[in-house]
């Protein structure tokens, strides 16, 4: 009878299985320890991503080196190219045994030597945008990186982008992730620009809950997490730890990954 009092779930019980089995993954392969003991909650602040920019491919070259350096990828051969410049080719296999990251400073893992860098390029609209611009640049960084692993996630091949959004929260980008996964075109129609938008893969909901579930697994508080979310996103984050809070045997069995 109590079970009426319980809050809602923030989403279904497939989702939340699919999230738990994701999280597993990706600390399965793609680096415990940097998780457990590196890696940060990224805030879309002056403090984490300082810089003085003059034009737009200044703060598309200033948030990238600040993002590649937060995913614990500075040892990675990647390159930034101007929309102009770049030219969409598979990229080379790193002939990775293990993916290791470091985002301390200064990462000490030896750099990697390829022929070819890995590419990266930008949308210049979101230069107005920069939390939308962290927040595609981590995707972009966590595509590099399950694509390197050669490891399926959950689902297989046609879970891909939603897998790699997961990683990107993984990696510390939650916040500006869920800020950015969806944009409401209030206002004017001359302030709405809709190519300045990420293109999420991933509801709200489901941001959110990895949101947390990154929380919880740091230890990090609701208000450190909460500080700089979207105003109407943090009922759903606190719903998030509720949800999660029920499922103890699953939570145990990402901790017990450290």
């Amino acid at each position: 009878m109590l079970k009426i009092f319980r809050s809602k779930p923030l989403i279904d019980d497939a989702s939340c299985e699919w999230m738990f089995d994701t999280f597993e993954w990706a600390l399965t392969h793609f680096d415990p320890q940097e998780f457990f003991q590196r890696s940060q909650l990224i805030q879309p602040t002056n403090n984490f991503f300082p810089g003085n920019i003059d034009s737009r491919h200044g703060m598309a070259e200033t948030i990238f080196d600040h993002v590649v350096k937060y995913a614990g990828l500075s040892h990675w051969p990647l390159q930034l190219q101007a929309p102009q410049s770049f030219s969409s080719q598979p990229p080379a296999l790193l002939h990775l045994s293990v993916i290791k990251r470091n985002s301390s400073a200064p990462n000490t893992l030896p750099a990697l030597i390829v022929s070819q860098p890995l590419a990266i390029t930008y949308n210049p609209q979101q230069a107005s945008k920069p939390g939308d611009l962290a927040s595609s640049y981590a995707h972009h960084l966590a595509q590099h990186i399950v694509a390197q692993s050669q490891q399926l996630p959950p689902g297989g091949a046609e879970y891909f982008n939603a897998s790699t959004e997961i990683v990107a929260i993984f990696m510390g980008f939650g916040i500006m992730m869920a800020n950015s996964a969806y944009t409401f075109r209030g206002g004017c129609g001359s302030c709405y620009n809709a190519q300045a938008n990420r293109q999420a893969s991933l509801s709200e909901d489901n941001v959110v809950f990895a949101l947390a579930l990154f929380c919880r697994l740091k230890g990090i508080s609701t208000s450190d997490a909460t500080r700089n979310l979207k105003g109407y996103l943090r009922r759903d984050f606190k719903q998030a730890l509720k949800q999660i809070e029920r499922e103890p045997v699953r939570l145990q069995q990402l901790l017990a990954l450290k």
